[in-house]
């Protein structure tokens, strides 16, 4: 949204009365804003809260799944750690930002169709979703 109206990260901050490093975190996926400053972000950028976290059906990414369900990367990581269906997958920060940005995934194991099933509906039930939703995705 914030490229699509030709604003710099610099500007959004300015107007949200923040700093800049925390937009890059927030379009990176390493932090999700508040609710309160979901409000403040679009407003900065001149449009309402859900054109932000909305997609059109059938049309959602991995980042849109994870933002409606108020992760960040980093807390899915966690909390795909400690599910059983990712047992010796070291899946941290950078895996799923991998996997949300369509690059190859390191790791021997998740190119396993079996493992990278379970990994799938482990995700969409912590995303909230049917796992056809998150396979669309």
């Amino acid at each position: 949204m914030r490229k699509e109206r030709g604003v710099s990260p610099e500007d959004v901050a300015d107007r949200m009365g923040g700093v800049c490093p925390v937009i890059h975190y927030y379009e990176a996926g390493v932090h999700s804003p508040s609710v309160s400053r979901l409000g403040d972000l679009a407003l900065a950028l001149g449009c309402a809260p859900d054109d932000l976290i909305a997609s059109p059906r059938g049309e959602a990414s991995l980042v849109d799944l994870r933002s409606v369900a108020g992760f960040t990367t980093a807390s899915v990581a966690a909390r795909l750690r400690g599910d059983p269906a990712s047992h010796g997958q070291l899946i941290d920060h950078r895996k799923i930002r991998d996997l949300e940005e369509e690059r190859k995934v390191p790791g021997k194991m998740l190119w396993d169709p079996e493992t990278s099933g379970l990994l799938a509906s482990a995700l969409a039930r912590m995303y909230g979703v049917p796992p056809r939703v998150l396979m669309d995705a």
